[in-house]
């Protein structure tokens, strides 16, 4: 008799063979070193997204073999370093886009990569409500004109997020604890009042270090009672969080030096380019058709998009993007005729 209770949707990274041998697997594609060795079929859940020149081939393939929106996964960093210089106009515009987050954040509790429906636990929702207050006062003292009074109180909330991020009761409280602390760090760092003295390595580590934890700690599996929504929403919320980690980064060392550090392992992260969707309302969440995955690209992929013209109506966050990953403003993209754009 078949059943109708809801499939749980997998996050797992490894291949098949991998993991009913119980082997670890090195994710290669399009098969793993030890299937390739043994020369046996790699299939896997969640097709890894590659960042190389293959990648538009590759993303075709995702389509058609993945099941859900979350099944696509968050792949491993890569040790290369890109060093990259910007024009004074995208690095001032970038600055702005960052010093916006605990702005809106003060107002609705949501960013373009916190959403407060994404939270039912107490715990996680505490973590976000702490730093909401914060983000008050501070817009409160910037008003006064004493926004250095409060350094020391976000300076010390910053290392509290950071210690219990290292033994979270949950993963939602872990990446609350994230989101909290790249907020606090917004208004830390890219304070012009506040001087916080030459480029810190420490705190370019730092914000690498929470991006990459995110990607570790991501859960192998997402509970069946999720909806839809929610589920697209928790990894819509991951890959985000850690864009906005690396991004934040890079807007840090361009602030101080001039130039930004970045790696290849955020270019291979899987993004939906239906970014209207992170404002959709549960109401009309039907319409949506969240389940598809032909609008999931790597963020390479999606900023070369916006570059080249082939995004219709950018949206905020798609402009953040753009200046980060291309040093290009909207302005800058050559929009081609109506019928050239892809329905996005």
């Amino acid at each position: 008799m078949a059943s109708n209770a809801p499939k749980r949707v997998t996050l797992r990274r490894s291949c098949q063979a991998c993991v009913r041998g119980k082997r670890r697997c090195d994710q290669r594609w399009p098969r793993c070193s030890r299937c390739q060795a043994r020369r046996i079929d790699c299939e896997y859940i969640n097709i890894p997204l590659p960042a190389g020149p293959d990648a538009s081939n590759a993303t075709s393939h995702v389509v058609r073999r993945a099941s859900s929106v979350s099944d696509l996964p968050i792949h491993r960093p890569l040790p290369l370093v890109i060093m990259k210089g910007y024009d004074a106009d995208i690095i001032s515009f970038l600055i702005a886009g960052m010093r916006s987050f605990p702005t809106e954040f003060a107002k609705n509790m949501k960013t373009d990569f916190i959403h407060p429906d994404l939270y039912q636990s107490s715990e996680a929702s505490t973590v976000l409500q702490n730093v909401r207050t914060l983000c008050r006062l501070h817009s409160q003292a910037r008003q006064g004109d004493n926004t250095t009074s409060l350094t020391p109180l976000l300076q010390q909330h910053c290392a509290e997020l950071l210690r219990k991020s290292g033994r979270p009761a949950s993963f939602q409280e872990l990446l609350a604890c994230i989101q909290s602390l790249l907020i606090l760090q917004c208004l830390l760092i890219l304070d012009e009042k506040t001087d916080l003295g030459p480029y810190s390595e420490t705190i370019s580590t730092m914000l690498s270090n929470v991006g990459r934890r995110l990607w570790q700690k991501a859960p192998t599996q997402l509970s069946h009672t999720m909806s839809p929504r929610e589920a697209w929403l928790f990894a819509e919320s991951v890959r985000r969080t850690i864009i906005v980690a690396f991004m934040l980064r890079s807007v840090y060392s361009l602030l101080k030096r001039n130039y930004s550090v970045r790696t290849p392992f955020v270019d291979s992260l899987p993004f939906d380019v239906r970014t209207t969707l992170w404002d959709t309302d549960d109401g009309v969440w039907d319409d949506a058709t969240p389940v598809s995955l032909e609008n999931m690209v790597s963020l390479q992929q999606y900023s070369s998009l916006l570059e080249s013209g082939a995004v219709y109506g950018i949206s905020p966050f798609s402009a953040l993007i753009l200046a980060a990953c291309k040093g290009k403003a909207v302005s800058d993209v050559p929009y081609p005729p109506v019928a050239g754009y892809k329905a996005y």
